[in-house]
């Protein structure tokens, strides 16, 4: 798209932007759909989905305290969001999706969004997806490529610790690919919420042991963050089994003793793995994010996964302030947020 400017080359557009912690405000912002890049794309924003353990992460500031390394860290004021589906409205010359195209992409909160997809994945939405399932795919696929790269296979036992969307989607993915599956959660509210999901066999912590027993589990996935957590996925997998840590470790344990991990990791011959999803390429190779990406859109197209019991409700940008207040001061009855962008 080259020529001369006019007014119809820009684009208003509104996003969420974090200026402090627990502060929330919508920011107006100029989008130019004028002189693309041969790659880019610009995405008019229909639904995306507010992501409780990273994003509430941002909110409440521990990502700006945490365990990572200081470079790493990001500053505010923050642009949360990275769940996104939404209709192509302008295109490069060579980008691979047609005018009109709906698309999941890994994209902050914002009504109109620019940007090329080969540094943010953005694939096509498979035909009869509902707009409101479709940004699961993507807090799906966070937990969907830990199970992917493991060792264990369909029939072997997988336990999925923490309960949040992320770890209850991936309990959801293991289960309707054949694994047995043990989902651990300490909330009762999460784990009637799982068992409205779907999810067979959920049980609290102190009953997880029994619950895998004899053997223990071939795979323990770990979503909460918790290193305590991290502690029971060692007590529960089985000798030679493996362990991945999925949830982000923002605020420090110091009651757990890494000494008590690394025991369990050597007498019981464990693999101690990360889950982060960045190990594996954006596109490209057998494992990739977007290749996952399409596998769990695939998996909600068909029903294997169910995603409505996670929603405690849909709101409109300007009422996202109140939506992230609500997840942070109570997690064990709010889930998460789907953020209308037609309504705004």
């Amino acid at each position: 798209m080259t020529g001369t400017r006019t007014p119809a080359d820009q684009r208003s557009a509104i996003c969420v932007v974090f200026p402090g912690p627990r502060q929330v405000e919508l920011e107006e912002v100029a989008v130019d759909l004028g002189d693309l890049g041969p790659h880019e794309v610009v995405v008019q924003a229909r639904r995306s989905v507010i992501s409780p353990g990273t994003e509430l992460a941002h909110y409440r500031g521990d990502s700006l305290v945490g365990l990572s390394l200081p470079a790493p860290r990001p500053s505010q004021p923050f642009h949360p969001g990275y769940a996104m589906a939404g209709t192509v409205i302008a295109a490069g010359s060579e980008s691979s999706f047609p005018l009109g195209t709906s698309v999941l992409s890994h994209t902050p909160h914002q009504s109109v969004v620019r940007f090329d997809p080969r540094q943010y994945v953005c694939v096509p939405l498979p035909a009869g997806i509902g707009l409101d399932m479709a940004p699961f795919a993507r807090l799906g696929q966070v937990g969907g490529v830990s199970l992917q790269l493991a060792a264990a296979r369909p029939g072997d036992t997988v336990a999925v610790i923490g309960l949040g969307p992320i770890g209850n989607l991936v309990a959801q993915l293991a289960q309707a690919s054949g694994y047995r599956v043990v989902s651990v959660e300490r909330s009762p509210g999460r784990r009637e919420l799982a068992r409205s999901s779907g999810l067979s066999t959920v049980v609290a912590p102190e009953d997880a042991g029994g619950a895998v027993a004899p053997s223990g589990a071939n795979l323990v996935l770990e979503c909460s963050g918790s290193q305590l957590a991290v502690l029971l996925a060692t007590e529960m997998c089985a000798l030679h089994g493996e362990v991945m840590v999925v949830g982000a470790p923002w605020r420090d344990e110091p009651d757990v003793a890494a000494s008590s991990v690394v025991a369990r990791v050597f007498e019981r011959f464990l693999s101690l793995r990360s889950g982060w999803e960045w190990q594996v390429p954006l596109y490209g190779e057998e494992r990739s994010v977007a290749g996952c990406t399409r596998w769990v859109l695939d998996r909600l197209a068909d029903g294997s996964v169910s995603t409505a019991p996670l929603v405690s409700g849909t709101v409109t940008p300007d009422q996202a302030h109140a939506a992230y207040g609500v997840l942070d001061s109570e997690p064990d009855r709010n889930f998460t947020f789907l953020l209308d962008w037609e309504a705004a």
